[in-house]
C-alpha cells in the first residue's frame, strides 16, 4: 500500500507542477497574421502609423515573404497581417498593422492600414 501512495504522492505533485507560472511571460503574436517567418524586426517605431499609400503599387504582384517585409516598412508600419480568401480575422484597428489582402493565388489584391 505504501507504494501506491507514494505513486500517487508523485503524480500529483508532476501534475502541480505542470499547472506553475513562469515569471517570463511567452512574446504576443498578431493571431490573425498569416504564417510568415520573421525575416527582420520592423523599423517603425512605437508611435508610428501605418501609410498604405506608400505601398499601392504592389497591387497584382504576387506575395512573398520578402515583399511583405519591404511593404510594412515602406508603409512605416510596425505590424503586418496577410490575409487570404476566407480567412477569419479579428475587427480590431491598429494603426500600426499593416493588411496586405491576397487571392487564392498569393497575388496582392488590396493593401491597408487598420
Amino acid at each position: 500500500m505504501t507504494g501506491l501512495l507514494r505513486l500517487a504522492s508523485l503524480f500529483t505533485i508532476a501534475l502541480l507542477a505542470g499547472c506553475g507560472t513562469s515569471a517570463e511571460k511567452a512574446p504576443v503574436s498578431d493571431p490573425d497574421s498569416a504564417l510568415v517567418p520573421v525575416v527582420s524586426a520592423p523599423t517603425a517605431d512605437l508611435d508610428s502609423r501605418c501609410n498604405a499609400d506608400s505601398v499601392q503599387d504592389l497591387i497584382g504582384k504576387p506575395i512573398s515573404d520578402e515583399l511583405a517585409v519591404e511593404a510594412r516598412d515602406d508603409a512605416e508600419a510596425r505590424y503586418l497581417r496577410i490575409t487570404r480568401p476566407n480567412q477569419p480575422v479579428s475587427m480590431d484597428y491598429n494603426a500600426q498593422r499593416l493588411n496586405i489582402d491576397t487571392d487564392d493565388n498569393g497575388v496582392i489584391k488590396q493593401l491597408s492600414c487598420g
